[in-house]
């Protein structure tokens, strides 16, 4: 069987700093500007705060993907613990293979491990939006309430 037959090789890894150009060029193809600069600084504030986990998708060893996800501390609820999908990403030509769904599932087994009770996300409202709401609706995401935000600068 020749290379171009074969099934594509998927991994789900951590981060590392090899990822950091792939994962830059994600971000600001998706609007979020940011720099090579700012994202090191970014990673190398958290890469051992076992609060935080970033994982990329590799695709027959390219990195195509990522998760990022933060473990939070409920005050509200006696000794519960959430954690927050803080990023999401997918290279647009492999959107819609499954590829999202598994980065998903591998953040939950990571939120699970820190015995997790819930996972959560924000997202904007904008129209442009509505497909990235129907993929978290798919996997079992609930709409429940809003976000709010106020600037401090």
């Amino acid at each position: 069987m020749n290379s171009s037959t074969q099934a594509p090789v998927l991994q789900i890894r951590n981060i590392d700093l090899n990822d950091l150009g792939t994962i830059t060029a994600l971000l600001r193809g998706f609007g979020y500007p940011t720099t090579l600069n700012v994202m090191k600084e970014r990673l190398e504030a958290v890469e051992n705060d076992p609060a935080y986990c970033t994982l990329v998708a590799e695709v027959n060893g390219q990195t195509v993907g990522m998760i990022e996800l933060r473990q939070v501390i409920s005050y509200c609820k006696e000794q519960e613990s959430v954690a927050e999908l803080t990023a999401i990403i997918v290279e647009e030509s492999l959107r819609r293979s499954g590829l999202g769904k598994r980065l998903i599932a591998a953040g939950e087994d990571w939120a699970r491990g820190r015995q997790c009770k819930q996972i959560f996300l924000s997202s904007g409202n904008r129209v442009e939006r509505a497909p990235a709401h129907a993929f978290y609706r798919h996997l079992g995401f609930e709409q429940n309430g809003y976000r709010f935000c106020k600037s401090l600068l």
